[in-house]
C-alpha cells in the first residue's frame, strides 16, 4: 500500500468520557506529528482509533477515501502499523519471527529486500535468532518499532517508543523514523518525551489533548515548542 493521507472527519474519541477530544483536520503523508497530554488525556485513545481497535464515539477516520473502521483488518494492516507503550513478548517466537510476522502483515506493500536487509537496518540483527522472552523491556521496544517499519508503508503509530531506551537506543529509533517519515509515511508518536523527540528535528506538527476544554484538542502546524508545551501540560486539569 502507497503512502495516503489521514482524515479526521468530526471524531470524537470514546475517552475518557467528558471532554474528549474533538479532532477536525487532515494530514498529508510525510506528516510527523507529536501527541502530549496528561495521563488520562486520550493519548492511547487516539491511537488506538486510528489502528481500528476502538470506535470513535462520533465521526470517522480516512485513510485515503476509506473508513478505516470499515477495512478489512487484512488491508488495515498493510496501512497502519501500532507500536504498544509496552513491548509484548511473545512466547516461543524469536525476534526473526516477530519481524517475519510484520512483513506478512504488511503483504502486498513494498517490502525491503530481505529479512535480514530489516534486521540490519534496524540495528538488531545480532538479536535475530533470541526468544522474545529473554529481552529486556528496552530491547523488545526496538523489535516492535522496527516489526511495525516493515509492515506499513503509509501510516505509523508509535505509544511511548523511547520509554524503555538507554541514550543510544533513543537516537537510534528517532533516527529510523526520521528515514520513515522521509519515505512519505506519517507518524503520530504519543510520548512524555518532549525533549528527545523536539531535539529530533523533524517533528512537523504537535497535539495537544486537554480534555474538557475547547474540543479537547489543538493542533500546532510548528515543530514541538518543549517550552510552549510544558506550560500548556501545566494549565491542564
Amino acid at each position: 500500500m502507497t503512502a495516503h493521507r489521514i482524515q479526521f472527519d468530526q471524531v470524537q474519541l470514546s475517552r475518557p468520557a467528558d471532554g474528549a477530544a474533538r479532532l477536525h483536520f487532515t494530514l498529508e503523508p510525510g506528516a510527523a506529528v507529536v501527541v502530549v497530554g496528561r495521563n488520562g488525556a486520550g493519548k492511547s485513545t487516539l491511537l488506538h482509533t486510528l489502528a481500528g481497535l476502538l470506535p470513535p464515539r462520533s465521526g470517522q477516520v480516512l485513510l485515503g477515501d476509506a473508513n478505516i473502521h470499515s477495512m478489512p483488518p487484512s488491508r488495515r494492516a498493510q496501512g497502519i502499523s501500532l507500536v504498544t507503550s509496552t513491548p509484548p513478548k511473545p512466547a516461543g517466537l524469536t525476534v526473526a519471527d516477530v519481524m517475519a510476522l510484520g512483513r506478512r502483515a504488511g503483504e502486498g506493500s513494498r517490502q525491503s529486500a530481505s529479512l535480514d536487509a530489516d534486521l540490519t537496518a534496524a540495528g538488531i540483527q545480532e538479536w535475530r535468532d533470541l526468544p522474545m522472552g529473554s529481552l529486556s523491556d528496552g530491547m523488545a521496544q526496538r523489535v516492535m518499532v522496527a516489526r511495525a517499519g516493515v509492515q506499513s508503508r503509509s501510516v505509523m503509530l508509535l505509544d511511548e517508543p523511547t520509554a524503555f531506551l538507554d541514550l543510544v537506543g533513543r537516537e537510534e529509533v528517532l533516527q529510523q523514523m526520521a528515514q520513515w517519515k522521509g519515505d512519505d509515511r506519517t507518524l503520530i508518536v504519543a510520548t512524555h518525551d518532549l525533549e528527545a523527540v523536539a531535539a529530533a528535528g523533524w517533528f512537523t506538527h504537535w497535539l495537544h489533548l486537554h480534555p474538557g476544554r475547547d474540543h479537547g484538542a489543538t493542533l500546532h502546524h510548528a515543530p514541538l515548542d518543549v517550552d510552549v508545551a510544558k506550560t500548556a501540560l501545566r494549565a491542564d486539569r
